[in-house]
């Protein structure tokens, strides 16, 4: 059937995107979208739209993504479920924080949060919060940001959402970190991992560990910050996340080269060059490939 063949479509192009194949990705999103208005599926549509535009907001391509954005929404428009036209706004909300009209992104935060609300959907809502409080965090307003994210935590939590309560975690363990609480920050962090694990979820897992990593180098505990951050290289891996690894290992390849390990850095280096070449990241590539010829043969 045309469904299911969208279906398999979306779930190729999600693992295309992963797997940093992002011209390929961008196909496949096109493909699930023409399947789903094959079977007269304005929903599938949508959601497939929504994908592709976030991974062009990901990609930092903000025309392209509000362009999808704005496709999307208005498919749901004559009569489409609450969630989906919140999660659509939300989306929207955070293209626009991302190009820094903060007063859209509010305005559109809020229409999300009232249709989540409606809904009954309290992880949505939650989610709305969240969104909120990085706002609020981004423009130095840590007190507020601090509130939301305890407001969405007890909705996620209400909600027996385990995996969002993981993501507001992360959010909480982050900004304690920046407000110099590190024993606040580790409890999250690891309170988030313990919950990531829990759902299966080897991305927000691997986010987890690479964010407690660095709270351990800056609390100066290398030995234990490199045994994180090569955790999270590892998951990555195993998720076949290309960036996500390359970044990692690039990072691990600083961290042994300050520690005087030179040959251990510069396999970290080679390693991420690699894969950045395979995640069409060429500059950052050449980048890695510079570090390590710079520490020799």
């Amino acid at each position: 059937m045309a469904s299911t063949k969208a279906d398999e479509a979306l779930r190729e192009a999600e693992q295309l995107w992963i797997g940093g194949e992002y011209q390929r990705a961008r196909e496949s999103f096109r493909r699930a979208r023409m399947l789903f208005r094959d079977d007269n599926d304005a929903a599938g549509q949508a959601n497939a739209l929504s994908a592709q535009g976030e991974l062009e907001m990901r990609l930092g391509h903000y025309d392209a993504a509000r362009e999808a954005f704005a496709e999307a929404r208005s498919l749901l428009a004559p009569g489409g479920d609450q969630r989906e036209q919140a999660a659509v706004l939300s989306r929207l909300g955070e293209l626009a924080h991302r190009t820094g009209s903060l007063g859209e992104a509010r305005t559109c935060y809020g229409a999300a949060r009232e249709l989540f609300h409606a809904a009954g959907d309290r992880s949505g809502e939650a989610h709305v919060l969240k969104r909120l409080g990085h706002i609020e965090r981004d423009e130095g307003q840590q007190d507020v940001a601090l509130d939301l994210y305890h407001q969405a935590l007890g909705l996620y939590r209400h909600a027996g959402d385990g995996l969002g309560e993981a993501h507001a975690l992360r959010a909480l363990a982050a900004l304690h970190d920046v407000l110099g609480q590190p024993d606040l920050a580790h409890a999250d962090f690891d309170k988030a991992l313990a919950l990531f694990r829990e759902a299966g979820d080897v991305l927000g897992e691997a986010n987890a560990l690479t964010g407690l990593g660095h709270l351990l180098r800056r609390t100066r505990r290398p030995s234990e910050c490199i045994d994180h951050l090569e955790a999270a290289a590892r998951l990555y891996g195993q998720a076949g996340h290309l960036r996500g690894e390359a970044d990692i290992l690039f990072e691990l390849g600083r961290l042994e080269t300050t520690r005087g390990e030179a040959q251990r850095g510069r396999e970290h280096f080679l390693r991420s060059a690699e894969l950045y070449g395979r995640s069409e990241a060429t500059e950052l590539k050449h980048k890695a490939l510079k570090e390590a010829q710079a520490l020799g043969q």
